[in-house]
């Protein structure tokens, strides 16, 4: 039986209004991959370019320039990196409550460490999501210059990375930081990324699970370090080089309350920071600030539900509701920039994502299109990201009052909140029903962004759907908290299932897909068309996966629906069983798979037009089935046939005549043994 599998194909929508994803395709500039085998498992060679020399990824921008302190956990974790134990890499983990400053605390020692020559080879692996683990990972091989590079399967990169991390003779000396480990993340990292050996590597990790701490730490030699709020001494030092009080004020500020506004925010590094951005603002000494601390105001915002301790609710409350109140009368697109980007991933927000949502939409307005429930939310944030100056200006007040950081990262302008910065806002700045609206008004934008991508299975435009992933995510964990049903978002978050599966990332994007059934199956119906679609497309999900079984079991199911539903001619049903047919086929079924094809073969000639796309793609894969039947010579007719009516139709430079035109050369030249390149996998534009 051959390697090469046959096409999965999905069934498309059948209105504008109910567009539902395909994922199969013709994909001329992918690499097809033989099912249970994976590219990542054939060995790589580790450079063809020179390897530089030194390399330092680190986000020096989220460095505190007030960083104090820390000198004792500094000492710890370079002793256990100054040893080494067996071929392991040495491991840190370090945890602690949010906002204790275990970023701060890993930037600090990794730039100290390069400014040093400690690791000429530092990279920065962001571990808050698994989308954005998986990302910054696979950037690791365009850093190193690694033949892996070349291709676009990020489950591919990641391995390539990993490879070369293990590898004690190209890679002697490095550290990997991965930032804010979770309970998902943590299992990723340890099967995907996490180097196995190499004693010249080193780890530092942080998170906020004390029990994935425990876990990373249980191999001898390896340091597991709970960070604590730094002491007095040094967050009153931390403090008044933030609100930068001269050395005379401070003598004259420990007196009137330094050590008591410290000692009310529990000595927490990210309520410090904010506490000396206000007074900076306000002109505020340390008594004044504390009274507004210890005002009734303060107290009534500590009973939000969430999952902080006692003493984090005080100091994140306490120390960032001033600004917040003040905002509210001062500054009204300040407050629309946090309230729309609250419900975002926090880590990482590009601001095009809204400029261009916010700019279709405005171009719907002027066209008098307007979403179902106009929505003032919806209005303001179009305003503000229809006008540069003033979401230039916005930005700015965010920045200067530490309510975010903002870099620019290749001309792409990114703003991070710190998540109990964004628990606070939803939670101050927003009734239950506002939370609602300005969510709407967030998923409307990035929605809307999302359909200006293009093909997503193009690789072209993967970098920039890989943008959209996390925050989809995010706003669908808000939607399903507050009880909002959004058909957009519903496409929004299809689309982003896609991008996972043509990039390899078949776990997360069953995981995507298995959601969104169950979703659309209560909002739509089970046999609405896109319901439907959404079936096959995790179909398709199990089907590279090599769960044939469970692709089966939904392809039947999607293709009796359909014959029911649609009719036995629809382009969707074909299309179901053109899929059924490729699952067989992988399993050497050929008798069930080529009555199938031929039904598919004959129909889509008599409904569609012998030159159609869809039917040319049923010929190409007949003949592929023909050919592990042993009938060679069909086979060879068959493609024959194909290869003369693509270059009628199509044109003879056209991708997919030359694939049909290249297996043809093949079988007649190498002795009919079948390559892998030529398979098709259908566009949903053509009902495949």
């Amino acid at each position: 039986m051959s390697s090469a599998p046959l096409p999965h194909q999905h069934i498309s929508g059948t209105s504008a209004t109910d567009r539902s994803i395909a994922l199969a395709g013709d994909f001329p500039n992918l690499t097809s991959v033989a099912i249970g085998t994976c590219e990542s498992s054939r060995p790589l060679p580790y450079t063809d370019n020179k390897l530089p020399s030194k390399i330092c990824e680190l986000p020096n921008f989220l460095l505190s320039p007030y960083f104090t302190g820390r000198g004792d956990e500094l000492r710890q974790i370079d002793r256990v990196f100054s040893t080494s134990s067996g071929d392991l890499p040495r491991c840190c983990v370090i945890h602690g409550m949010p906002g204790v400053g275990k970023t701060q605390l890993a930037l600090k020692f990794a730039t100290l460490a390069f400014q040093k020559g400690q690791y000429p080879y530092i990279f920065w692996v962001s571990a808050v999501s698994v989308e954005k683990l998986t990302q910054d990972a696979s950037k690791v091989v365009d850093l190193l210059r690694l033949p892996g590079r070349y291709t676009l399967n990020q489950a591919s990169r990641v391995t390539a990375a990993r490879a070369w991390l293990e590898d004690s003779t190209a890679a002697k000396s490095w550290l990997v930081v991965l930032d804010n480990l979770s309970e998902e993340t943590a299992i990723t990292t340890l099967r995907d990324f996490l180097p196995r050996h190499n004693h010249g590597g080193r780890i530092l990790m942080t998170t906020r699970i004390a029990t994935i701490a425990e876990r990373y730490t249980a191999s001898g030699g390896s340091l597991q370090l709970a960070l604590q709020p730094p002491g007095i001494d040094d967050a009153m030092t931390m403090l008044s080089a933030g609100a930068k009080l001269e050395q005379e004020g401070r003598k004259e500020a420990s007196c009137v309350g330094l050590e008591r506004l410290v000692r009310s925010v529990g000595s927490l590094p990210l309520a410090i920071d904010q506490a000396a951005s206000y007074m900076r603002d306000t002109g505020s000494n340390p008594q004044e600030v504390l009274d507004v601390y210890e005002s009734e105001e303060v107290v009534e915002i500590l009973s939000w539900e969430n999952d902080l301790s006692r003493h984090e609710e005080k100091s994140i409350a306490a120390t960032f509701t001033p600004a917040l109140n003040k905002l509210q009368g001062t500054a009204p697109d300040v407050l629309t920039l946090l309230r729309v980007l609250c419900f975002c991933d926090p880590e990482n927000i590009p601001m095009s994502i809204f400029t261009q949502g916010c700019g279709a939409l405005h171009q719907e307005d002027r066209h008098n299109i307007r979403p179902a429930r106009p929505l003032g939310e919806l209005e303001a944030v179009t305003e503000l990201f229809g006008s540069r100056m003033r979401l230039s200006k916005a930005i700015q007040e965010v920045q200067r009052l530490s309510l975010a950081a903002y870099t620019l990262e290749r001309s792409e302008r990114i703003i991070r909140i710190h998540d109990l910065v964004q628990l606070l806002l939803r939670s101050k700045l927003m009734t239950n029903t506002e939370r609602g609206q300005w969510l709407e008004a967030a998923i409307r934008a990035v929605c809307v962004a999302s359909e200006n991508i293009g093909d997503r299975r193009s690789p072209q435009n993967w970098s920039r759907c890989g943008q959209f992933v996390t925050h989809i995510k995010s706003l669908e964990t808000f939607a399903e908290q507050y009880r909002l049903q959004d058909t957009g978002l519903l496409d929004a978050s299809t689309w982003a299932a896609v991008y996972l599966d043509v990039c390899g990332l078949y776990r997360k994007a069953a995981t995507w897909n298995e959601r969104i059934w169950d979703q659309k199956k209560i909002i739509l119906g089970e046999e609405h068309p896109t319901t439907l679609a959404s079936m096959a497309n995790l179909a398709s999900t199990y089907w590279n996966q090599g769960r044939w079984k469970e692709a089966e079991e939904l392809q039947v199911r999607v293709m009796e629906t359909t014959k029911r539903v649609l009719g036995e001619e629809h382009p969707d049903t074909l299309t179901s069983m053109a899929n059924l047919a490729s699952t067989y086929w992988n399993q050497g079924r050929w008798k069930e798979a080529e009555e199938l094809q031929v039904r598919v073969i004959e129909t889509r000639k008599r409904v569609l037009g012998e030159e159609h796309p869809s039917t040319l793609s049923s010929m190409n894969n007949f003949a592929f089935t023909l050919k592990d039947k042993g009938e060679d010579r069909k086979a060879i007719a068959l493609m024959v046939e194909c290869v003369e009516k693509r270059k009628h139709a199509l044109g003879q430079d056209h991708p997919y005549t030359k694939k049909s035109e290249d297996m043809l050369s093949t079988w007649r030249m190498e002795g009919l043994h079948l390559g892998s390149s030529g398979q098709d996998v259908n566009s949903s534009a053509t009902g495949e």
